[in-house]
Parts: structure tokens; sequence; C-alpha cells
């Protein structure tokens, strides 16, 4: 048992130098100019090691989402509510369950997402992508048009949240994300 928990200290370790130097060296030269090689060389680690913790570069600073625990946000929020009522009260609630340092770290991620242009059109391409699964998690039925609706919804909903994300990475976390988010949504019911 203890040499399992030093394993993965060891791997939590590796996996923090990778993501800080990746950061460092991005907000230096840019996303583009910055290469897995260079990162790996400024975390002091090899390129195959990189690609043992990331599939790609762009996955270091907008990691894999976890659509299972999305979805199990958004799960818990009551049918009967609007759709876009129960996307923004599993993003609250989502956001109440992120500890201090896991904050810190998405404010981060954010800022470089603000920062570079590249990391941006990433981010709206990885908005897009999630849009289907996260109908999924709700039980959206693709094959009716309700549910053709819905979807369009749903990218409206995500729309809405990369907005309240970009802002409060603009805004260096001093606006508390919830506030923004709900801002956001506030302005999906006005149109």
């Amino acid at each position: 048992m203890v040499n399992r928990d030093w394993r993965a200290q060891k791997r939590d370790a590796t996996r923090r130098r990778l993501v800080a130097a990746a950061f460092d060296l991005i907000a230096q030269r840019g996303y583009e100019a910055v290469s897995v090689a260079d990162i790996a060389e400024a975390a002091d680690v090899s390129v195959p090691t990189f690609y043992a913790y990331f599939r790609t570069k762009e996955h270091v600073v907008l990691p894999e989402q976890d659509l299972a625990w999305i979805g199990a946000h958004l799960a818990r929020q009551p049918a009967d509510l609007p759709l876009p009522e129960r996307i923004r009260r599993g993003l609250h609630a989502m956001v109440a369950e992120l500890q201090t340092a896991e904050q810190e770290d998405l404010l981060r991620r954010w800022t470089l997402v603000h920062q570079q242009p590249a990391l941006r059109s990433r981010a709206y391409d990885r908005e897009r992508a999630s849009a289907a699964a996260l109908a999924d998690a709700l039980g959206v039925d693709l094959v009716t048009s309700a549910g053709a609706a819905d979807v369009v919804v749903v990218s409206a909903c995500l729309s809405a949240s990369t907005t309240a994300f970009l802002r409060w990475a603009a805004s260096g976390g001093d606006r508390p994300l919830t506030e923004l988010v709900d801002e956001a949504f506030e302005a999906l019911r006005s149109i």
C-alpha cells in the first residue's frame, strides 16, 4: 500500500511539473511557439513521459472534460425546470464543489485561454464537441424536433458558460464565477 501511495505521489508531482512548465512557457512564448519537447525538457522528463500524461499539448491547458461528472451534476437538477436553468444550476453546483486550489488552477487555465487566440479557438471547438454528449446526459432525444431544439439550447448554454469563464479570466478572478455564469445565462433569457 505504501508503494502505491508513493507511486501516486510521484505521478501527481510529474503531472504538476508538466502543467507548470507548459503554463510558464505558453505565457512567455505563446501557445503556438511551444512544443511538447519544450514542455518535457522544462519539466525534466522525456517526450514519451509527456505523452504518458497528456494526449496532446492542448490537453495540458484544456484537459478532457469529465462528461460523467458534468452529467451527474446536471442530472441532479429538477427535471421540471427549463433546460437552461437546469444547466445554470448544474454549473453552480460544479463550481461550488471545487476546492480553492482547483479554482486557482482553473483560473490559470482560463487566463491562458483568454490570452491565447489558438487556445480560445480550441475552447470553442471543445464546447461544440461537448454539446451532443451533454444532451445525451440530459436525456435529449435527437430524433425528435423537440430534441433538436434542446441541442440548440444546450449549445447556447455551453457558449454562455465559455463566455462566463473567459470573463472570469479577464477579471483576474476578481468577480465570482457564479455571478458571471448568471449574467451570461441572463443574456440568454433576454433573447
